[in-house]
């Protein structure tokens, strides 16, 4: 008979436990905020990306100008992508692809690599009335890299901006 009384003093304990609400929202808490917290700074991220991705274009797109005049060299055409870039992208991680031809037809862009932002570099801006294809890019390093690395992006983002036009009859 004693054995049935501590079997009924138990059963009501453990029900009263599982039925307790007093921290149900701190568990809660605890179980949203990491996911919470991987959605703001992803977001944060691609706000990042996009806001350098339109420094970049905005970069080449002045730079290119120098091409289309006739009045370029390598190191004058990476200082002017550096002038516009130069405040939010560092300057020696940057690296282009200028190819010049007689057709669209006949210029390739270089594709981005796993390890770095463009396969190959070069400059060849050729003459007057030459079609030319402008690549500029750009490997930034991820805030949440971790996150990136398990997703198989390697901890990098590239950042790529392509530019197709003719230079002008000079």
């Amino acid at each position: 008979m004693q054995a049935l009384t501590v079997l009924r003093f138990r059963r009501p304990q453990c029900l009263g436990f599982l039925r307790d609400q007093r921290a149900a929202t701190a568990v809660e808490i605890a179980l949203i905020t990491p996911v919470f917290l991987i959605l703001i700074f992803a977001w944060i991220e691609v706000g990042l990306c996009l806001f350098m991705l339109s420094t970049l274009d905005n970069a080449a797109r002045d730079a290119s100008r120098l091409i289309r005049v006739g009045t370029v060299t390598s190191d004058t055409f990476k200082a002017a992508i550096c002038a516009k870039a130069s405040p939010f992208i560092p300057c020696n991680n940057i690296v282009f692809y200028v190819q010049s031809g007689t057709s669209f037809g006949s210029l390739t862009p270089a594709k981005p690599s796993t390890t770095t932002t463009l396969s190959k570099t070069g400059f060849t801006p050729g003459g007057s009335g030459a079609e030319v294809l402008l690549q500029i890019g750009y490997n930034k390093p991820a805030f949440v890299s971790k996150l990136l690395q398990a997703a198989g992006f390697g901890g990098n983002i590239p950042l790529l901006t392509t530019l197709a036009f003719q230079s002008e009859s000079y």
